[in-house]
């Protein structure tokens, strides 16, 4: 009776022990790849903006559910996106813009991964309107192997407010 109990008990055990064994890992991802990557596709739009090409730009870098929010204004979608970047471009032909990226951070999954920065929008280039900075965070998202926009959001930096002039005297004592 010792031989087949002894088969029985092997065999459980090897089933055991198979459902224990670690399942196949995906490979690890190369967290600073995938990083340059993402410097590499914020470089491309900044190029694709600086040529003015907003049909690009919204069907290659942005998703096509994206999110943008600057300023409290938010555009919802592709369409939404390009309508509002026409209409800048319409109101502003002269524009120059450029950002310089401070900072890109992935998940370990790396699948997505958030990109912060600072901007400067010279509404008509070199005329007399001042420009504008502030600065921007930017979600990124790795679909079908490409790094695209899932959200975009930034704020123009307020200058600071005066003042008033009888806050700056010392009290008197």
């Amino acid at each position: 009776m010792r031989g087949p109990s002894w088969m029985v008990a092997t065999a459980a055990l090897l089933a055991l022990t198979a459902g224990c064994a670690p399942k196949d890992e995906a490979p690890a991802v190369d967290l600073a790849a995938e990083e340059k990557a993402i410097w590499d596709r914020s470089a491309e739009w900044l190029k694709l903006a600086q040529a003015k090409d907003n049909a690009a730009i919204v069907d290659t870098v942005f998703l096509p559910d994206a999110i943008t929010v600057f300023d409290g204004q938010v555009r919802n979608g592709s369409a939404e996106i390009k309508a509002s970047f026409d209409e800048e471009m319409a109101r502003m032909p002269a524009a120059t813009l450029t950002w310089t990226t401070t900072a890109v951070k992935l998940a370990s999954s790396g699948d997505m991964a958030w990109e912060t920065g600072a901007f400067t929008m010279d509404p008509d280039g070199e005329g007399a309107t001042p420009a504008v900075s502030g600065n921007f965070v930017t979600v990124w998202s790795k679909v079908d192997g490409i790094w695209r926009v899932a959200a975009d959001s930034g704020s123009t930096a307020k200058p600071a407010e005066a003042a008033p002039a009888d806050a700056a005297a010392p009290a008197a004592g």
